[in-house]
This record gives C-alpha cells, structure tokens and sequence, in this order.
C-alpha cells in the first residue's frame, strides 16, 4: 500500500509563482520530467503550503509508473469483488452455499463511500443513522458550499461573494435545499462565522489553486458508476475534479476530492474506492488520487497502483457483502468504533460501553461543528 505523501515545502521556498502562470497543454498524458524531492525530515511545522505550478507539479508527477491499460486487471478486479460480495441468505451458517446474488434483490445495493466508511466501521450504527435525520452543522454548511464554489472557481475562474454565490449554487441543487434553508436561517453570530471562514478558504483557493489548461479537460462533480453481479450491486462515486484525457495506453487521469475540514483518515480509504470505480470502467485507472485540504492547503498524495487497487477491492466487497446481507433483513453487527460516542445506540450496546477509551479522550476538545480553523 503506497504512503500518502503531503505536499509542504520549507519557509521561504519559492511556491507560489502565480495561480496565472499556464503549463504547456497536455503534459497530463505525456512522460516528463521528475522534480526535486524535499526530503521527508525538512517537512516540518515550518512549512508552506504548494501554489501555482509547484502543486500542479506535485499532482502531475507522483514518481511511480503509470499503470497501462491491462484488461486482465480489469478482470481480475471485478471477478474478485463479484466473488467477495456473494454472501450468505440471513440466518444460514457461515460456510453454508451461496446465494445467487442478482436472483436475491428486488433493487440494486448502492455502494458509496459515506456508505461503505458507515457499515464497515459498525453495521448497528450504520442502520441506526441511515433513516435518520442528521442535524445540519456550520462545518456540513461550510464544506458544502466549499464544494460548489470551488466548482465555481474551475469553471468560471472567479467567485464574487463566496456565501452570496455558494447558497445560489446550493439553492438550484433538490438534494440541498435542507442545507440552504439552514444557512439562511442562521442567526447573526453564525452567519459572520460562517463567512468568515468561507472567505479565508476562498482567498486561499485564489492564491494557490493553479489555472488548469482546457486542453486537460478539467470536469467537475464528475460521475463515476460501475454495475456489479448483474445488477444486483451499483459502485456509485462523484469526484470534485478529474484531470486528464480519456486513458488510451496508459492512465492518463488524476482525480481530487476538496475537503473544507480537517484531514481524516478515512479521506484516503475514500480516495481509494474512487480510483477503483474508475479503474473498473475505465480502460486504464487513474494515474493518482489526491486530496486537497481548502483550510490549509495540504494536498494529500497517493500514486495508483496494482496494490492500492486491490485493497480497495477487497475493502468493497466487505462493504457491499454486509450492505446486501443488511438489505435482506439480516441483524446488523455491534462493533466498538470511533462511532460509539455519538451513537444513539450506545446505552444498550454491550460492545460500545465496554470499548476501551481512547488516549487522550479526557482532554479538552474545540467543541465540534465549527468551520473556523
């Protein structure tokens, strides 16, 4: 499994030549050349955060070879995750005979990511929080309209009033009108924060986000699909950005998810199921998959490759095998997570009460749900 690498560079280097400055056209799909490598022991607290040219640089060039176009893997990824996700009928031992999955469902089993991090981490939990209502914060408000204004700044090249323009964005969107009206009913205090903070991470956009050719063909929302086991499965993914000319020979694609909060690890395992969903209906995966961090400009780094790949293979299928099982009234598992705390569950899961406290967690904490960082 590759490391994710975080793009800082020390105080004083030259970072930022200008958001302005244009790469010559196509380079996403070429061969070129590898820049300097700062050392892992120079990147420390005193750092800044890539600009311009230097974190097009980074995204474009991992220091790994591309994967090629290999039907084979293709194969192999899909006959491997089908294989996985046959599961067994509710209340049949383990080892007892699969069921034929597709024969099964009476409507495909959706796989996302929210969806696979949630089942995965607590089965119960996940059951629990799927038909319920989830309280609207200023951090969900503030990576929401990060989301569309960075949509904005790809497309457009500018954005105006960060709030004005974000709520209008999220206003003609069905699936946010909960959202909007929330800002809009936000309180005084609230709203300043808000915007406040939108304002910051936008002036940061402007400064560091480097100007992407057309030639590159920078999609936005970009939708990714893939149907498994006849149907009877969907992978389903939408990333913030995806760089790069169809792949032909070789991938030729990078995808980047904008996160408006802090860096989680779960971002990763994210990123990873995008660059499968892509490498299962694509000719070739993407050639990386990246994270950039809006708040304070970290851009998190991972090359794919074979074994990335088939991690998140295996990670999906365990996800979509307790998500069919569930779907077939099957009783949701009681695992001990990083869940429990918030967990309405909690009073009456023996595993949740009995979990062990984490380091530190009688320390004093920033209360959550704030956009400010």
């Amino acid at each position: 499994m590759p490391v994710a690498e975080i793009a800082r560079v020390p105080k004083g280097a030259s970072v930022d030549p200008g958001t302005d400055i244009a790469m010559d056209a196509g380079t996403f799909s070429g061969d070129i050349r590898k820049p300097a490598v700062i050392p892992v022991h120079r990147a420390t607290h005193d750092w800044q955060p890539l600009a311009g040219a230097s974190l097009l640089e980074r995204l474009r060039v991992t220091g790994r070879p591309r994967l090629k176009a290999d039907p084979e893997l293709r194969r192999e990824l899909r006959e491997g995750l089908e294989s996985g996700i046959r599961c067994q009928s509710p209340g049949k031992p383990t080892g007892g005979p699969d069921v034929d999955t597709a024969s099964c469902l009476s409507a495909p089993v959706l796989v996302t990511k929210d969806r696979l991090t949630g089942v995965l981490a607590c089965e119960a939990h996940y059951v629990a929080g799927e038909f319920g209502e989830r309280p609207p914060t200023l951090a969900m408000a503030c990576g929401a309209l990060m989301d569309v204004l960075f949509r904005q700044l790809i497309t457009v090249g500018g954005i105006d009033d960060p709030l004005v323009d974000g709520l209008a964005a999220l206003q003609i969107d069905d699936r946010q009108d909960d959202l909007a009206s929330w800002i809009e009913r936000l309180s005084g205090a609230d709203r300043i924060e808000l915007r406040t903070e939108l304002e910051r991470q936008v002036q940061g956009l402007h400064r560091r986000w480097p100007r992407l050719e057309p030639a590159w063909l920078p999609r936005t929302q970009e939708a990714m699909r893939v149907g498994l086991a006849g149907g009877a499965v969907r992978l389903s993914a939408r990333v913030d950005l995806a760089i790069g000319t169809p792949p032909e020979g070789e991938a030729s694609v990078a995808l980047v998810e904008i996160k408006a909060g802090a860096r989680r690890v779960e971002h990763r395992a994210d990123l990873h199921f995008y660059a499968l969903v892509e490498a299962l209906r694509s000719p070739a995966p993407p050639f990386v998959v990246a994270t950039y961090y809006t708040r304070t400009g970290e851009l998190d780094v991972d090359p794919v490759t074979e074994e990335l790949l088939v991690a998140a293979a295996r990670r999906t299928a365990a996800g979509a095998r307790a998500l069919w099982n569930l779907a077939r009234g099957a009783e949701p598992r009681r695992s001990p997570s990083y869940l429990c705390g918030r967990c309405v569950l909690l009073p009456d899961c023996e595993p949740g009460r009995t979990r062990p406290a984490r380091p530190g967690a009688g320390r004093a904490r920033r209360p959550e749900g704030r956009a400010t960082g």
